[in-house]
Formats: C-alpha cells, structure tokens, sequence
C-alpha cells in the first residue's frame, strides 16, 4: 500500500467511533483504572442498544441532566479522553474522570432501572448458581481444560441465566446457534456479539471474533452457544458412507477459536443431544470430551428445578404462603414447559389476586391452575 493510501485509511479510521471488542479494550487500557471497566460499559451500551448512534444516546443522556456535549462525548468514545487527533497524550483531559465516571454511573443506573420496571426479577436460584459456578471456573486462567459442555432439559432457566451471567459481564458473549445450522450465519453471529457491524463482510466477521476472544488483561473470555447440537451438519452423501459425524465445520470452527484465543467455551445442549453429539461414531467425542476433561467434566443439571427454588421465586413474586404449599408448587413446575409453565401460572394468580385487591396466595396459584387443566370428556350412559 502506497503512504498516500495509508494516510486515507488512517485518517478514516481516526474520524470513527469503533465498536468492536478489540478496539474498546484497547482504548479502555489508555485510561485510569477506574474509567476502564465504565468506558467499556458505555461502549458496549451505545452499540448495543443506541444501534451505534451518539444522537440515540445524547438525549437519555441530556434526560439525566449530563451536560457533555456532543463533541466531547464523540472525543471519548474514539479513545480521545485524553489525547489529541494525532493521539499525544494531553495534559488534560477533555472532561475530568470524575465528571466522565459519575455520567457513565449515573447512565448505568437508569438502565437497570429501567430493565426492572414492569419485568420479572431474576432470581438466582441454585441452577443458576450451579451454572454459574461451572463458568467461572472454565475463564480462570490457570485452567487447562476450557471447553465445558451444560446438559439439562429445556425449561430449567439455563437460557436466562447466560443471559443473566453476559449482561454482568462483558467477557462472557452468550448466543444461539443458527437455526438452519448455516455456518456464515453462525459466524455473523458470534462477529455482532464481539462488535462487528451488521454489514461486515465473512472476513471481516471471522477476523472481528478472533480478535475480540482474546484475554484481555490477563482475563479470559467466554463464549456461551445455545443449542449447539442444531450446528450437526447432515450431508446425505456423507451419511450414504457412513461419515455423517466426520466433517463439521461450525465445530472446526470453534476448535480453531479456542486455539488461538485461549478462550473458553461452553456448549449447552438438551439431554436427548448429547448422543447425538458425543457419540462413538464422532471424532468430536475425542476431540472436545476431552478438552473438557472426560465424560465427568460434562455438567449435568437436574430434570426439574429443586423445591427451594420453587419457594424462592414464588414468595419473590409475592405468595405469601409459598413454602407452606411447597408441593403445590412443585406440581406445576413439573408439567411440561418446566420453569416457564410454572412463571406463567403464577403470573396469571398474581394478576388475579391484584385485580380483586388481595395478596398472592395458594388460593389464587390453584384456581390459575385449574382455569388451564381441560375438563375431562363427559361420558355418555350407555
């Protein structure tokens, strides 16, 4: 490249606000301490939910009664906070850290805010922790084995509680595999979560993801995929010589990624998958059982949620006699749609109760109850 067209693309590239993983925490590291993991946050807020544009962001954040103005706010978010165009560092900052720090918390706050008005709780329950647990040891650094595969049926909260985990931290990028199991939209995918733009080309996306896996300061990265099972490819040619298993790009894919990024990765999958995956004709079997250490390091969650799990939603939704009626409340959770069946019953008593202005209790659960159970067919005398 000639210097005229290196001094084009360097001068694009300067007029930008960045999204992608890596550039974030490459500017993030030019600030102190305390601004570091706050500037990310703000990054990873305006891409995610302000769709890359400061004009979406400036009015919530003018709403707040913050006066950065848009040019100093457009100097920060390019890794400007102290440094000039050229990237000489400055005496000053444009805006002081405590200025910068106390808008970036005050714009956090309105958004969990805002997520908790009129939404259900999380609750940490113990499958949450369970899962939780088995993640955070897969991202610690002196940790050889990375790959963690998540077994549990479908209704257990597993979903809700990576978004959960990725919503706390940003190291963690939670997503579902394509429902096509199409490669390029498996990659596009994973590409979006690490920042690449909705319009990046496969290269671009590919490079995006290999970069934003990386550790961090020293912090390794996680990468959570739903569903991994519907990324199986299903050749009929392969399958006619009994190489159905054989060739699987999605998960060469991934192998590749955790090579060179070091990253972990957990696949969640239902309990009738795994043999699907993991079976003897795979050479998945040897290659990811064992990066997760043998069949034993596999976590395998309980088929329905434990009892006080149960109490601990309910009495957060309101019941007032949740743990008296335990076995009430098991009941429901153990039809089909597990968790979901059981939030949705207690949702439609909470709105009963509320509507008759009374608290929540087993009364107002059973009757939601009863409303959904089908009458048994009558009869006729013969």
């Amino acid at each position: 490249m000639s210097d005229t067209k290196q001094e084009v693309k360097n001068h694009r590239k300067n007029s930008m606000i960045l999204f992608d993983d890596s550039t974030i925490e490459a500017e993030m590291l030019l600030m102190p301490k305390e601004l570091q993991e706050p500037y990310r946050w703000l990054k990873n807020y305006i891409r995610d939910e302000c769709s890359r544009d400061v004009g979406v962001f400036l009015p919530r954040a003018k709403e707040l009664g913050i006066t950065i103005d848009v040019t100093n706010w457009v100097r920060v978010l390019k890794g400007r906070w102290k440094r000039d165009a050229d990237g000489n560092e400055l005496v000053s900052p444009y805006i002081s850290a405590t200025n910068l720090l106390n808008a970036i918390t005050a714009m956090r706050e309105q958004v969990r805010v805002e997520l908790l008005q009129g939404g259900i709780p999380f609750f940490e329950t113990s499958i949450f922790h369970t899962i939780r647990r088995f993640i955070e040891k897969k991202m610690r650094k002196d940790r050889v084995n990375r790959f963690g595969p998540i077994v549990g049926p479908t209704g257990l909260q597993k979903s809700a509680s990576y978004n959960e985990l990725s919503l706390r931290s940003p190291l963690i990028k939670h997503f579902e595999s394509s429902d096509n199991g199409n490669l390029t939209d498996f990659i596009m995918t994973w590409a979006r979560k690490c920042g690449a733009s909705k319009h990046a080309t496969s290269s671009e996306a590919r490079r995006t993801i290999f970069e934003g896996m990386m550790p961090v300061n020293g912090q390794i990265k996680c990468a959570i995929i739903d569903n991994m099972q519907d990324m199986i490819r299903k050749d009929k040619r392969l399958i006619a010589v009994g190489k159905s298993l054989e060739i699987q790009p999605a998960y060469q894919f991934v192998r590749r990624v955790q090579d060179e990024t070091k990253c972990a990765i957990i696949w969640s999958l239902t309990p009738e998958s795994e043999d699907q995956m993991f079976d003897t004709k795979s050479i998945y079997l040897e290659q990811f059982i064992g990066r997760a250490g043998g069949r034993d390091g596999i976590l395998r969650l309980p088929n329905n949620n434990p009892k006080d799990d149960l109490i601990q939603i309910a009495t957060g939704l309101g019941m007032k006699d949740a743990r008296s009626n335990a076995e009430l409340l098991r009941n429901i959770e153990r039809k089909p749609g597990r968790i979901r069946y059981f939030f949705d019953i207690l949702q439609d008593a909470k709105d009963a109760a509320d509507d008759d202005g009374e608290k929540l209790t087993a009364y107002y659960v059973q009757a939601a109850l009863d409303e959904r159970t089908e009458p048994e067919p009558s009869r006729r005398a013969v």
